[in-house]
């Protein structure tokens, strides 16, 4: 079996790479260096650029590793076929996460990376570079922010249980269901950056989040990084999540242990199986 780099030399590999590429790009965009792949979704140069240093950076950790990119696979899709192999070893890559948020000069966005070995998210890293805080985890290893392990409190009532709900897309019941029992959770606080909405649950801040978008390259990290912090994760059908799986008609529920998960499911979502 391939031997994989060791996490921290993963993790100052992101760093170096994201700071030199994202952070000086900051607030520094010019028009023509912002543009849409569809509508209403924007890459910028500081993507492209952070995605191809990440790219010769990782492959050189790890020689004959498949590069499996955000914004490569917007070019090519058929890049996410080498997720499902048992004989390539794949990098996926979210060089900015929250895009939306860096491109109009709000200090909300992570660069995210996961290791994929035979098909499994064996290693996960989410960089914040504005505030140089690291998570990451190796699968087995446990979970670590800013160098310090974290393990969740599963103590927690649901009143208590703050969160995050990305429901564009879901259907009208679950929205309607989940606003008649707000008053069961705690606050709600969005950031628009999948990585640092993991990042901030790690920090004790937030408790759960759905997501019904699901692409590997804004969960893959976090989720293994959850999962090693005691956290639990599945779909609100029950279903777990697949990083192979793009488009799924029930979206991620990602929370800091199965009690909460199910207390969520049963009360805010009202599901009763």
């Amino acid at each position: 079996m391939r031997q994989t780099p060791d996490v921290a030399t993963v993790a100052e590999v992101i760093r170096e790479v994201s700071r030199a590429e994202a952070l000086s790009r900051f607030q520094s965009l010019q028009a023509h260096e912002i543009s849409e792949k569809s509508p209403g979704d924007l890459v910028t140069i500081a993507d492209l650029e952070t995605e191809r240093a990440l790219n010769a950076a990782l492959e050189a950790l790890l020689p004959g590793s498949v590069m499996v990119g955000e914004e490569a696979v917007a070019d090519n899709p058929g890049l996410l076929d080498a997720l499902q192999s048992v004989e390539d070893t794949c990098w996926i890559i979210d060089p900015i996460d929250g895009t939306i948020n860096y491109a109009h000069g709000v200090p909300l966005f992570a660069t995210m990376v996961a290791l994929v070995v035979r098909g499994e998210v064996v290693g996960g890293w989410i960089y914040d570079p504005v505030h140089d805080a690291m998570a990451m985890a190796e699968k087995g290893g446990g979970a670590y922010l800013d160098q310090a392990q974290v393990r969740f409190d599963q103590s927690k009532e649901l009143s208590a249980l703050s969160g995050v709900l990305h429901l564009g897309g879901t259907d009208r019941e679950l929205v309607a269901t989940a606003a008649r029992n707000f008053d069961q959770v705690g606050p709600l606080l969005v950031l628009h950056c999948a990585g640092l909405e993991y990042q901030t649950m790690l920090r004790g801040r937030l408790h759960y989040a759905l997501y019904q978008s699901t692409n590997p390259w804004d969960h893959a990290p976090g989720l293994l990084i959850l999962e090693e912090a005691g956290g639990y994760t599945a779909r609100l059908d029950g279903s777990p999540y697949n990083v192979n799986i793009i488009n799924h008609s029930s979206p991620l529920l990602a929370t800091i242990g199965k009690e909460s998960w199910q207390g969520l499911h049963e009360r805010l979502f009202e599901f009763r199986y």
